[in-house]
């Protein structure tokens, strides 16, 4: 048995489901290095980002550069996913203000809520 993640219905393992993967990654522009980046000491810049790493938990850390996320759908959900990917719990959309995808996130169980 699965349960679907967007309405929480159950959905019974012959039937028909969707699975929807989401890969969350960092966006970085590329980099552009000068002359004074190379030699420049970086020592007190990577010590100071060392230190407020340290404070961080990792898993965290983690999720800022990446995250997977594997979603199973029912029919329903899936054609409410196919027209609004951020939005598809609601069934009018119209009437509704867009998600805070990381709180639909956190509600799915991704991600640490007492970060919030």
């Amino acid at each position: 048995m699965y349960q679907c993640d967007g309405c929480g219905a159950a959905i019974p393992r012959k039937a028909l489901r969707y699975q929807v993967s989401i890969d969350v990654r960092a966006a970085y522009d590329t980099l552009e290095v000068s002359l004074w980046d190379l030699v420049r000491d970086h020592r007190r810049e990577m010590e100071e980002l060392v230190a407020q790493m340290s404070k961080t938990d990792a898993t965290a850390l983690e999720e800022q550069v990446y995250k997977k996320m594997v979603l199973d759908l029912c029919p329903q959900c899936q054609r409410r996913f196919i027209l609004s990917p951020l939005n598809f719990r609601s069934h009018d959309s119209a009437a509704t203000p867009p998600s805070d995808i990381d709180s639909f996130l956190r509600s799915l169980g991704f991600g640490n809520a007492a970060e919030e």
